[in-house]
């Protein structure tokens, strides 16, 4: 009888998660879902491509929506269960809050246990194979990114147009800048000086045509003007005029111009860039906090368990609305906290290693609160 019990428990519990990571998932993804189709619709990326891109971004959510789908699926799977009285009818035939408690205990701990080897080690594996690929789609299609009214990094060149056609290969309102630091414009001897960037320039222009090439973008300029500028000296500039100008980003820029980031560092590679930057005296609160952020997600769908299971068989009638109603505020005030922990760890108001448990430790005491407040009922 125990085990029908539990199945029947487990099932219930199943079916809301599911349902919970499809909700969130759609949430999380909408942005990135739009950005997908407009590859394939507006940019002409081929949909085995954009596919793919997709099956690399859908995981990387997932340390995010698990942990979330764990804490709905319960309380909404123990509220129906309190809401049509099968909770009272299991204590009336002599089943403990262990036995109906116990399941999905053991769920929640073996989905924390695989979140923690996925948020370690294959999460960044994801994120490294979602910036390679779209690196590839910038070689074919540099301007693939391009918005209007929006600047983009080509190059080493920042590029803001009013507007583009459908293609991407007329654009309007066009400026493009190159900025050099102090040290490249103390080097700067004559105006030759501008195509290798040791001096600060812009080019704005009405129009522009792009053709890309096998190892460049050209950008054919007409009726605009090209203005320079010391760093040093910024009362002097230079100012050409031209009708047309034709002007070349080299595509192996590109690449050099991407660097990994801390979220493409598994575990173990965080740990040694630590104790490099250490011994180099570099900060290092970045790593740190990565590093632990991990674990605090990983750990969250148990601790979200013992917050509530109590709380779904306290909640009586109307269980469902109560256990969602509750599960949103519950999701507020546990990311509230982390977005204070990171604060707190980037102000270096406390230790990463400390501070970054913050919400694991609050939702834990809420839950031994409202465990202790279910078995004294």
């Amino acid at each position: 009888m125990i085990k029908k019990i539990h199945l029947y428990i487990i099932k219930e519990f199943v079916s809301s998660f599911l349902f919970a990571m499809a909700v969130f998932s759609l949430l999380l993804l909408l942005d990135r879902v739009f950005d997908l189709v407009n590859l394939f619709l507006s940019k002409g990326i081929s949909f085995f491509t954009v596919v793919q891109l997709f099956s690399y971004i859908y995981p990387n959510i997932l340390p995010l929506a698990v942990p979330m789908a764990v804490l709905f699926g319960i309380l909404l799977a123990y509220g129906r269960l309190a809401e049509d009285n099968e909770i009272t009818a299991m204590k009336a035939n002599a089943l403990n809050y262990r036995s109906i408690t116990s399941p999905i205990i053991i769920i929640a701990a073996a989905i924390s246990i695989i979140l923690i080897f996925f948020n370690t080690l294959i999460a960044p594996s994801l994120q490294h194979k979602v910036r390679d690929l779209f690196e590839d789609i910038l070689m074919q299609s540099p301007l693939v990114s391009f918005m209007p009214k929006t600047t983009v990094n080509l190059g080493g060149y920042s590029i803001y147009a009013n507007a583009s056609n459908k293609k991407g290969d007329i654009l309007s309102g066009i400026s493009i800048y190159k900025f050099a630091d102090k040290s490249s414009a103390k080097k700067a001897a004559s105006p030759s000086d501008i195509k290798n960037g040791a001096i600060s320039w812009r080019i704005t222009a009405s129009s522009a045509s792009v053709k890309i090439y096998k190892s460049a973008v050209q950008m054919t300029l007409y009726n605009g003007y090209w203005q320079k500028s010391s760093v040093e000296e910024m009362n002097k500039m230079t100012h050409i005029t031209f009708k047309s100008y034709t002007f070349f980003i080299a595509l192996s820029q590109l690449a050099k111009g991407q660097s990994v980031s801390v979220q493409e560092l598994n575990s173990l590679e965080i740990i040694k860039k630590i104790k490099e930057y250490k011994a180099q005296k570099i900060p290092y609160t970045a790593y740190t906090i990565e590093f632990w952020t991990r674990f605090v997600f990983a750990l969250a769908p148990i601790l979200f368990a013992f917050i509530a299971i109590p709380i779904g068989m306290l909640a009586g009638k109307g269980g469902k609305g109560i256990g969602l109603l509750i599960s949103v505020g519950i999701l507020i005030l546990y990311y509230m906290l982390f977005i204070l922990s990171t604060n707190l760890a980037q102000k270096n108001y406390a230790p990463a290693g400390i501070v970054m448990w913050i919400p694991d430790i609050v939702t834990a005491l809420f839950g031994i609160y409202f465990l202790l407040k279910m078995v004294k009922r």
